[in-house]
């Protein structure tokens, strides 16, 4: 079972069973007859609601389609057990809705919890005071402490994780954005000497081999030997520089495969992520590069977030006309796919260059295309003509 909330849960799953087991003792004990299948019946699904409600990216989950249905149900059960069973035999009911309370500051706001958890407090010991015709307010007081100690509790326990899960995706960011930055500045030094090389060692070795090249019309005899081999020098030293230009300015583009394998290498142990794609695939600037980390960063921030996934794949192909880079996760999703901040932020980024996002159902999961053509709407910083 995989749970959202493990320690808040076994928590809650220990006190629930304690709960039952009290009350089915005791109601063994009790003179005349009582509606033990009912009883059961509430307390079991009570628990059962419970564990579905704390389940991670279930449907019945607290954050899943059917999820705010079912969180009433735990806390009817409550109530039908309260009016059911003799208060004065098992005032200690009201834990059960301490354990419901729990589940509030996952929905809402810690001070909607808060007032939804006084109004529980204060509908339960009216209820209870009316059934047994006496006045209740130090347990009311006592146990409506507890409820609002509870709440405060988890508000911060859910506060923190979720502070941890922001630090750990601007961790993430920071990576990323440091490897962009180095891939960046060793793109833009190799182009400068690149550069250099072209516009200057290249035009003196070309006007060098045009002097030659007069200079052999102007020689006879050995003098003139001399001058051809000095050109055929001169034109090999010209190659030479033509080859190390290029060869600088591959080096300085900026490749795909290099570029991710670092912002996925700590990722949580949880997630395995798989790279296909060929290792040649170049990305023709750094605007796109910057782009494309983003859009994969948020894919596989929102595979930890809500797809219960143990692994994630990234599939690049290049197309005659674009380049398609295929996102998937073998967890669940929930359908249809709501388009949230996440999703139009990537739709957004892809835009600046000139592609489009595809969102597609395969298997449990969601698919993010991502299609990307090689000739963008804006100009790209020239390079210098070859020599």
């Amino acid at each position: 079972m995989n749970l959202r909330f493990p320690l808040a849960t076994l928590a809650g799953v220990v006190t629930w069973l304690l709960v039952s087991l009290v009350t089915l003792v005791i109601l063994q004990r009790l003179p005349g007859e009582t509606p033990v299948v009912a009883i059961i019946t509430l307390l079991s699904l009570y628990g059962i609601s419970f564990i579905f409600l704390t389940q991670e990216q279930h449907p019945l989950g607290l954050l899943g389609q059917y999820g705010r249905y079912l969180v009433a149900v735990p806390l009817l059960c409550a109530f039908a057990l309260l009016i059911l069973l003799p208060p004065k035999h098992f005032d200690y009911l009201a834990i059960l809705t301490i354990i419901w309370v729990c589940l509030l500051p996952h929905m809402m706001s810690q001070q909607r919890a808060l007032l939804v958890t006084a109004l529980v407090v204060v509908v339960w010991f009216s209820l209870q005071a009316w059934l047994e015709q006496r006045s209740l307010w130090i347990s009311a007081s006592l146990y409506g402490t507890f409820h609002l100690f509870a709440v405060v509790m988890q508000s911060a326990i859910t506060a923190e994780q979720q502070a941890k899960l922001a630090l750990a995706a601007k961790h993430v960011e920071l990576q990323s954005a440091q490897q962009l930055l180095l891939a960046a500045s060793r793109q833009s030094e190799r182009t400068r000497i690149a550069r250099n090389l072209h516009d200057l060692l290249g035009h003196h070795l070309t006007a060098l081999t045009i002097q030659l090249q007069v200079a052999s019309y102007h020689t006879e005899g050995e003098a003139k030997q001399q001058v051809d081999n000095s050109l055929q020098l001169a034109r090999l030293l010209l190659s030479d520089v033509r080859e190390a230009v290029s060869a600088m300015r591959e080096q300085a583009e900026l490749n795909l495969k290099q570029l991710l394998t670092p912002s996925i290498a700590n990722l949580a142990d949880t997630l395995s992520v798989k790279l296909t794609m060929a290792d040649d695939i170049i990305l023709p600037n750094v605007l796109q590069a910057q782009h494309v980390l983003m859009v994969v960063q948020e894919a596989i921030s929102n595979t930890l977030k809500h797809a219960a996934a143990s692994e994630f794949y990234i599939v690049a192909q290049q197309q005659p006309t674009q380049l398609v880079i295929t996102l998937s996760d073998n967890g669940r999703a929930q359908y249809p796919v709501q388009f949230g901040n996440g999703l139009i932020g990537m739709q957004e980024r892809l835009a600046e260059c000139g592609g489009q996002l595809q969102v597609q159902h395969e298997g449990g999961g969601v698919q993010l295309q991502l299609l990307l053509p090689f000739e963008f709407p804006y100009e790209s910083p020239q390079e210098p003509a070859d020599v």
